[in-house]
């Protein structure tokens, strides 16, 4: 070999040495973030638990909206525990019914529970054990601020809401649950003596043969509800009646202007002729 061909292949030799070495260097800077400890930050985020494959419950992962918690159960022989963002809840027996809910900010958590001898049923809210049901009718449900929570039961033929834990009253049925967007106000529709009607804040309203809370003005001052009688139907902004007609399609709400007071529209049917209507807000 020349002398020139001996110093060009030991440039290149030393080229190659130089490359093998940077790429060593990255594999090992990359092995060394990815066994970072549970808790500690990582190039993708924080790591919130673990999932152990042998008692996790297949189906039970829920995410929370906002995309900042997650929950799951694992089981243990008989019993079962829930956890969120991997701190457990408390021991049960039983069966779990999902999903769990959770509320809007993530951090408070509700789920359904059946006991396997009688079948009856309870909520468990944030570890604490809620009353027993013969049945869990609808919810839980929580307030868009996630300070408050309501679901209805059935116990010997009798039907209430819970709302944060404080039974109302018994009712023959009770469904419809709804808050307010400022959460301060809460509705639902019972039936009592076969009359139906919408409990607003703990107070009844007046009786129809069927009623249905469409929900709160966006300032949460109104309740907008539809009550049927015979065969017509209206819709009430509070204790107020709209016109009658024989089908009515949904509300929205026409905000204040510097001419016009806030009012409600929507479609209705009367006869064979289809009406917009626009109806004010006390």
């Amino acid at each position: 070999m020349s002398l020139e061909a001996y110093r060009r292949w030991k440039r290149t030799t030393r080229h190659w040495v130089s490359a093998l070495v940077l790429i060593v260097t990255c594999v090992t800077a990359s092995d060394s973030v990815g066994a970072e400890t549970p808790g500690e930050g990582t190039r993708k985020g924080k790591i919130l638990g673990s999932i152990d494959a042998a008692t996790y419950v297949q189906k039970s992962l829920v995410f929370s909206s906002d995309g900042r918690h997650a929950v799951w159960l694992k089981r243990s022989k008989n019993r079962h525990q829930l956890l969120l963002d991997g701190v457990p809840g408390p021991l049960f027996e039983g069966t779990f019914r999902p999903p769990a809910i959770l509320s809007p900010d993530g951090r408070r958590v509700a789920y359904l529970i059946e006991n396997e001898k009688d079948r009856l049923q309870m909520i468990i809210t944030d570890g604490t054990f809620g009353p027993v049901f013969d049945r869990i009718l609808e919810g839980p449900v929580f307030s868009p601020d996630s300070r408050h929570i309501a679901y209805a039961g059935l116990l010997k033929d009798k039907y209430q809401v819970l709302l944060d834990g404080v039974p109302g009253p018994k009712y023959e049925l009770v469904g419809h649950l709804k808050f307010s967007p400022d959460s301060r106000r809460f509705v639902y529709a019972a039936q009592q003596n076969k009359k139906r009607f919408v409990v607003v804040d703990g107070d009844p309203g007046p009786p129809f043969d069927d009623v249905y809370p469409s929900g709160f003005s966006p300032d949460s001052r109104h309740l907008v509800y539809y009550a049927t009688q015979g065969k017509k139907r209206h819709v009430m902004v509070d204790d107020h009646p709209g016109p009658e007609y024989d089908s009515i399609g949904p509300v929205r709400f026409i905000p204040a202007d510097d001419t016009s007071p806030p009012a409600i529209a929507y479609i209705t049917l009367a006869g064979s002729r289809l009406i917009e209507v626009t109806q004010s807000v006390p």
